[in-house]
């Protein structure tokens, strides 16, 4: 029997034993340099082609041309930059402004003052309940007084000449917004110069601190150099009050009642030298108030032209004039300064009545006249708007018949219903009134437009 040859049989041949440990040999030693090569690969510093990678939005998207060996490095941090802080803006100044109010005539006559009297003093206080409001609707409102409120032992009250006032009147106007009071008219020295200063003393004491403003007077050569300019809204406003005529009572009183105590414009006073003054202290604006005219005439005389005339050459700005007891219209009046430069100003030429006991038609009313300053773009200022309230004197009996209450009344307020307890024959004088005081307005050619109020 033939020996069975041992070994791995593959096609033909036989592999014998010690050649299966060779191959298994070979086999294990090529697996391990596959094994080498493998590691060596992974372990080198193969670096990946990133052009086959998806993009990394945070910077790949931005930078397409970034090199990849820049995305193994930490960039450096942005420096924080500081914000350069805009500049503030500077606003426009707007231009400046002012409203001026001035009432008509008050004349404290015998049943008025009756009218005010209370136990110990005097009230006026009711007379304005209706018109306060009106009154101080303004930037600056100014009154006049006809007459002295002197107050020494001796003097009296009596409602005629010499119209002498309570100065309680001065408490009223200024609870209902006056803030200065003409002092320079035809009834100054009725007390006398003495009776002027003692005016001057009250109006520097009423209603507490700083009192109530004046014009048209001086207590001394030292107060009559001064300018009387007032800061209204950011405008120096100069103020100067005129009489035509004391009566002829500075015959009777002290020479410093001319040299210095009121301003008499024929003796003792220079509009252009007192314009002139202002300006030089710093006044943008010049307003005078006059005392002259024929009383209860509607027609202005020829002291009204003349003077007039004097103050648009002086350069007065604005001209209120007063003392005829009934309105006379507005005008603008041309004119020329010095130096020929034009200059326009606004001239009414009486204010009428805002409070008395009379009772006829056309001086039983008056009115508030306002007009504005504005400043152009130049810095300059000009009068505009001039306008004005239609005011009547509603007098009625008080209860028990003894004597008559007064109320002063802003006309245009009252055209649709009356007040209480007005009767028919009033309420029809009243709206008479309305259309008195435009019909007189109208004849002037300022272009003043009434108001309600």
């Amino acid at each position: 029997m033939a020996k069975k040859n041992s070994g791995l049989r593959v096609g033909g041949y036989i592999v014998r034993p010690l050649g299966l440990v060779l191959i298994g040999i070979l086999v294990v030693a090529l697996i391990a340099v596959g094994v080498m090569l493998i590691i060596r690969l992974v372990g080198s510093s193969y670096e990946p082609d990133v052009t086959q990678q998806k993009p990394v939005v945070a910077v790949v998207t931005q930078t397409p041309d970034v090199n990849p060996a820049a995305l193994q490095e930490t960039p450096a941090p942005t420096p924080a930059v500081t914000p350069t802080p805009a500049p503030t803006p500077v606003p426009t100044p707007s231009l400046r402004s002012a409203t001026i109010r001035s009432l008509g005539e008050i004349a404290v006559m015998p049943n008025l003052l009756d009218s005010s009297r209370t136990e110990t003093s005097y009230d006026f206080t009711p007379m304005f309940d209706y018109i306060q409001d009106v009154v101080g609707n303004a930037d600056f409102t100014v009154g006049d007084i006809e007459g002295p409120m002197d107050t020494r032992p001796e003097s009296a009250f009596s409602g005629k000449d010499p119209m002498n006032t309570p100065p309680q009147i001065m408490l009223a106007m200024r609870s209902a917004g006056v803030d200065m009071l003409t002092l320079a008219n035809d009834h100054a020295l009725d007390m006398l110069f003495d009776g002027l200063l003692k005016t001057i003393e009250n109006c520097k004491q009423a209603g507490g601190s700083g009192g109530m403003k004046y014009a048209g007077a001086a207590a001394s050569q030292a107060e009559k150099d001064s300018p009387n300019i007032v800061e209204i809204n950011g405008i120096n406003v100069a103020f100067l009050n005129y009489t035509s005529t004391l009566n002829g009572k500075e015959k009777s009183s002290s020479s410093d009642a001319l040299k210095f105590g009121v301003n008499l414009v024929t003796k003792s006073s220079n509009v252009k030298a007192d314009v002139q003054k202002a300006r030089e202290a710093g006044a943008d604006v010049v307003i005078a108030y006059a005392s002259w005219g024929d009383m209860l005439s509607a027609k202005p005389n020829e002291e009204q032209e003349m003077m007039s005339k004097a103050m648009v050459a002086a350069g007065v700005d604005v001209i209120i004039g007063f003392n005829p007891h009934t309105v006379q219209p507005a005008y603008w009046l041309p004119g020329k300064l010095d130096d020929g430069t034009p200059h326009k100003t606004l001239c009414l030429l009486a204010t009428g009545n805002f409070l008395s006991d009379v009772r006829k038609e056309g001086f039983d009313c008056g009115l508030i006249f306002e007009f504005t300053i504005q400043e152009t773009e130049d810095g300059k200022f000009e009068i505009a708007n001039p306008v004005y309230v239609p005011t009547w004197v509603w007098r009625y009996e008080k209860e028990g018949g003894s004597g008559y209450e007064y109320r002063v009344l802003a006309v245009g307020e009252w055209l649709e219903e009356r007040p209480d307890g007005m009767s028919d024959a009033d309420y029809a004088r009243l709206k008479a009134v309305w259309t008195e005081v435009q019909d007189a307005m109208s004849k002037g050619n300022a272009g003043a437009k009434a108001l309600a109020n």
